[in-house]
């Protein structure tokens, strides 16, 4: 572990020095490396590319842009929407006492917009001057880097997943295996690159998807029945929207003695604007997700906003639609971010 840890620090202090390094004066011969890099740097010990550009910044990044896409346009786009870098250290991190400096790596991938472990190796501008880089991923640095961040990522998942049923079959349990199927992204992502960097290397090695553990969650989401209960609700409009966005979040609505609650107060005030003939009404929507076996509020959620019409029972049914609509197109999206927050780490 402490010479993974050492030699991720010497791999970000080569970035560094490589990245801050002078020009090369373009009235010495071409670097054979422009041409090939693999007649300076072995192909069995590194992956290497070439890029240029008018300016250093055009052409490292072109560099490293083409380093990345020998490894498919699926690692590069899914490594940064599905789970970024940063996450899955983050996640990780209890484990890495040199956390600053995984950090500063991971943040260094992300900004360059490549893989963890590549770094700009040479630069050399040209008479003419146009500018050329060299990216290279040294693979058994890189292999060992994937390598750690796989086994940090499984360790978290096997903490965050070994629960008791009781437990399990709570909001905590579906938050826990929510970020388990984000965790499990992420290593299917740092396993397709280790394998591209040391083919055969994870030769028998069986990795969970992140779908293993969002159909385990669904489960637990069908299990975990929520009780609505709305102040002031009219027909059952408000206590409707809110049980469509739950169910179609995959959880069960209803239940008197359910451990948990949403409870709602829902609000109209008429308001009136100098020199405006409509009726207009303000609505106000709180909501507030309970864990009535403590008492918690688990999630605040608060919407408002106006209506107007010409008549004071049109602007109602025009707030109360408003309310509807935002409640089912919003509600989940904004319980999804409750639950990535929450998530732990």
């Amino acid at each position: 572990m402490l010479k993974i840890k050492r030699l991720v620090l010497i791999i970000i202090l080569e970035v560094f020095f490589f990245a801050c390094g002078s020009v090369p004066n373009g009235s010495g011969a071409e670097p054979p490396w422009i041409s090939d890099p693999y007649t300076v740097y072995n192909r069995t010990a590194y992956i290497a590319a070439v890029g240029y550009g008018p300016l250093r910044d055009a052409a490292e990044k072109t560099a490293l842009t083409n380093l990345s896409s020998i490894f498919g346009q699926s690692i590069t786009s899914e490594s940064k929407t599905s789970y970024t870098y940063t996450q899955a250290v983050e996640a990780s991190s209890a484990a890495w006492t040199e956390k600053s400096a995984m950090d500063q790596a991971v943040k260094t991938s992300v900004a360059m917009d490549t893989l963890i472990g590549a770094e700009i190796k040479d630069v050399w501008k040209s008479a003419d001057g146009t500018y050329y880089a060299l990216a290279l991923m040294d693979r058994a640095k890189a292999g060992l880097i994937y390598s750690e961040l796989i086994q940090q990522n499984l360790g978290t998942i096997a903490v965050l997943t070994n629960l008791p049923e009781a437990e399990k079959q709570s909001f905590e349990g579906f938050i826990n295996y929510y970020q388990a199927a984000a965790l499990a992204d992420a290593n299917q992502v740092f396993a397709t690159v280790r394998n591209l960097i040391s083919p055969g290397s994870m030769a028998g090695e069986n990795l969970k998807t992140g779908n293993d553990y969002r159909i385990e969650a669904a489960q637990i989401a069908k299990n975990i029945p929520i009780a609505i209960t709305v102040e002031n609700d009219r027909q059952n409009r408000i206590g409707g929207a809110f049980a469509a966005a739950l169910t179609s979040a995959g959880f069960r609505t209803g239940g008197k003695d359910s451990r948990y609650a949403l409870r709602v107060n829902f609000s109209m005030e008429e308001i009136s604007y100098l020199n405006n003939p409509y009726r207009w009404i303000r609505y106000v929507v709180d909501a507030s997700l309970v864990d009535t076996s403590t008492g918690t509020v688990l999630f605040p959620y608060t919407i408002n906003d106006r209506e107007g019409h010409a008549n004071i029972r049109g602007a109602e049914n025009s707030a109360l639609s408003s309310a509807e609509t935002v409640i089912k197109e919003k509600y989940v999206n904004a319980l999804g971010i409750f639950l990535t927050r929450s998530a732990k780490k």
